[in-house]
């Protein structure tokens, strides 16, 4: 017996529904083994990674000087992002309350005073300040 119209119709509503769940259910699997294999920074990685940062926030200020606000605030947005996320996991572990100051110092407090209109002597002295926690993220991760 031929099936209606409806009947085609809602079966292919159905085997649509079900092929979307299926492809929605690989990418949350693949996204979860991309994030398994990801491994966390060694306290050693970290070091470096904070070197990186280090120079990216003295590379913002060079550009504060320069007059140029929206590359300073670039710069510090790729040292965090590329650089400081790295040192998170590590750094959390040995002094939680120092990786949560640095992480919004960084990431909000820095960019928010450039992208407000700082002048380039207040971005460098809260970059000393940054960088002198810095100094005490790279002595606790030894």
């Amino acid at each position: 017996m031929p099936m209606s119209p409806r009947h085609v119709l809602a079966a292919l509503a159905l085997a649509s529904s079900l092929a979307l769940a299926a492809c929605g259910s690989e990418d949350q699997q693949s996204t979860q083994a991309a994030a398994g294999q990801e491994q966390e920074a060694t306290p050693a990685q970290a070091r470096t990674e904070i070197a990186a940062v280090r120079t990216a926030l003295e590379n913002a200020v060079a550009a504060m000087g320069d007059g140029d606000a929206a590359k300073a605030e670039q710069l510090v947005s790729e040292g965090y992002l590329q650089h400081f996320e790295k040192v998170e996991g590590p750094l959390g572990k040995v002094d939680h309350e120092l990786n949560e100051k640095l992480e919004e110092t960084i990431r909000e407090d820095l960019r928010d005073k450039i992208k407000g209109g700082a002048s380039a002597a207040e971005v460098e002295t809260m970059v000393t300040s940054i960088k002198a926690d810095l100094a005490t993220a790279e002595q606790k991760l030894q």
